[in-house]
């Protein structure tokens, strides 16, 4: 299997877990707050399909992105952000993809988008770190839903950028 066809085939599972959950996600265009902050980890395969994505951006946004990332910091903004979009959303890796969903990961444990903890995503169903519904269950991290792929190693995105 091609890395396009299992994010077709991925993208298809987390359409459905988003129509399960869409009472209690409030993701929309323009909310940027996730890209806003973050280590954004992602696996060598997952940053040569994102540079596929930006070498078919304007030139214009291609300089802003370059940009960005001479300005990147740890913790930051991700640099392809631009004006509260992402300029390379076809291509974004797994963990955008899969961001804003309460799902079970390792050991049982419920993980919810940080949103949930600035009355955003889940508000209604989340309270004192606990969720009152069933979380999606399949694990949704990045090296998880990759284990079948020779994904390479797995690094936030400052640290491809800089290293």
């Amino acid at each position: 299997m091609t890395y396009k066809a299992f994010l077709d085939n991925l993208d298809k599972r987390l359409e459905k877990y988003f129509k399960l959950h869409k009472e209690h996600i409030n993701c929309c265009l323009g909310c940027s707050s996730c890209c806003e902050k973050g280590d954004y980890p992602l696996s060598q395969i997952e940053l040569e399909y994102l540079m596929q994505g930006f070498t078919a951006l304007s030139e214009k946004d291609k300089i802003t992105v370059q940009n960005n990332i001479k300005n990147i910091v740890k913790g930051g903004a991700c640099p392809f952000l631009i004006e509260n979009r992402c300029s390379v959303y076809p291509f974004r890796p797994i963990i955008c993809r899969a961001h804003g969903l309460a799902y079970i990961c390792h050991d049982n444990v419920v993980k919810v988008p940080y949103c949930a903890h600035e009355g955003k995503n889940y508000t209604k169903v989340y309270k004192n770190g606990e969720i009152e519904i069933n979380p999606i269950n399949e694990n949704l991290d990045t090296k998880e839903l990759l284990k079948d792929f020779d994904f390479g190693e797995i690094r936030n995105l400052y640290d491809w950028i800089n290293h």
